[in-house]
């Protein structure tokens, strides 16, 4: 496996279609809970612009490519504007083929050495509760469990 950070002003050819996959593999995340749901294409816009509005600096996109080079997974975080010793990791995607081979704890182990770089002191991120697997990782990588966000629809 190939980890690659993504850089937003080169010239690769395919990170219009890499972009275009990083939004979708981020917007599909409801899935988990909502079995049909589907994201529209202002989603996948939303998504790939607040990709491109982020300073390069503030940025980590990594991909996880295989022996082909076709991207199986990324990570997407940034740098927290209200504190820049902060990051939030906003995504974090495997493919399911690729799933249980550790890809989801290097990625956090690269993001983490950035970190570290640039000299951020806290990493947060959120996790859906069915999730399991990703919060039974985040525990074992020393991520301390917060606050439960709850919500009822009242349609």
């Amino acid at each position: 496996m190939k980890y690659r950070k993504v850089q937003l002003n080169s010239q690769d050819k395919n990170l219009k279609h890499l972009l275009v996959q990083i939004a979708k593999w981020h917007n599909d995340t409801p899935k988990i809970w909502i079995p049909d749901y589907e994201p529209t294409d202002e989603e996948l816009e939303q998504t790939m612009g607040s990709i491109r509005s982020t300073k390069d600096e503030d940025l980590f996109l990594t991909i996880v490519e295989d022996e082909k080079g076709q991207a199986q997974g990324f990570i997407w975080a940034y740098r927290m504007e209200e504190t820049s010793d902060c990051v939030m990791i906003k995504s974090l995607y495997v493919t399911e083929e690729f799933r249980g081979h550790g890809i989801a704890t290097k990625l956090k182990g690269l993001l983490e050495e950035w970190c570290r770089d640039i000299g951020v002191k806290t990493i947060k991120t959120t996790t859906h509760y069915n999730n399991k697997n990703m919060l039974a990782l985040n525990i074992k990588l020393g991520y301390v469990p917060g606050m439960v966000h709850m919500c009822k629809n009242l349609v």
